[in-house]
């Protein structure tokens, strides 16, 4: 095979990575929406017109970063964690090893995928994941009422819907919020594992 061949694959390649790095990076810290080509390409360090020859436009970087199995598999660890909890009550998942390992494998894929969360969660108008956020959403209230429709609850305390729905929304918010900040990765996991006790306890207070 030819050497120049070869190298010319290489640097091109490597022309790839940084581009895709640099996407990652300011979408996760701009938003998918408020980020151009040209503010990656020169935080690639490469001219906007050469980053046309990689990727055709934003979405399909956005897609070339983000595929369809990475958000499905969001989606199933969220669905797969209310499913372990069905007919436990709150103490009961407190001492189930399956749950807390669970919860520690949602800890990890949250850790190891920050930035493609957040741009996930923050929005991508115009794309495949516009809306992953209400999904996501409506994914964990549906659970959630399943979860509490099979447990003996206080007829007062069952939650309804609306309950539901300011629950999750103000659970995704402090998330993005958390995944947003400056903090390091030991730093985020403390506040992920602080806002899952507090989570715990309120759902404990509508047992």
């Amino acid at each position: 095979m030819n050497i120049k061949f070869i190298i010319m694959q290489i640097l091109k390649n490597n022309i790839r990575v940084q581009i895709e790095r640099a996407a990652l990076k300011l979408f996760a810290a701009r938003g998918f929406d408020c980020t151009t080509m040209a503010e990656i390409a020169a935080m690639a360090g490469i001219s906007t017109g050469n980053m046309y020859r990689y990727h055709g436009n934003k979405e399909e970087l956005l897609y070339a970063l983000i595929h369809e199995s990475f958000v499905e598999k969001c989606l199933q660890m969220l669905r797969q964690k209310i499913d372990l909890a069905m007919g436990m009550n709150v103490k009961q998942i407190a001492a189930s090893r399956e749950f807390r390992k669970s919860n520690a494998a949602l800890l990890k894929f949250i850790l190891d995928n920050r930035q493609k969360l957040l741009i996930l969660l923050r929005g991508c108008s115009g794309t495949r994941w516009h809306n992953f956020r209400t999904v996501a959403q409506q994914t964990v209230i549906e659970k959630a009422g399943d979860y509490f429709a099979g447990i003996q609850t206080r007829s007062d305390a069952r939650p309804d819907p609306v309950l539901l729905t300011g629950i999750y929304e103000n659970l995704i918010t402090v998330t993005i919020t958390i995944l947003g900040s400056e903090g390091s990765r030991k730093d985020c996991r403390q506040s992920l594992i602080g806002l899952m006790k507090y989570h715990q306890s309120g759902l404990a207070a509508l047992c």
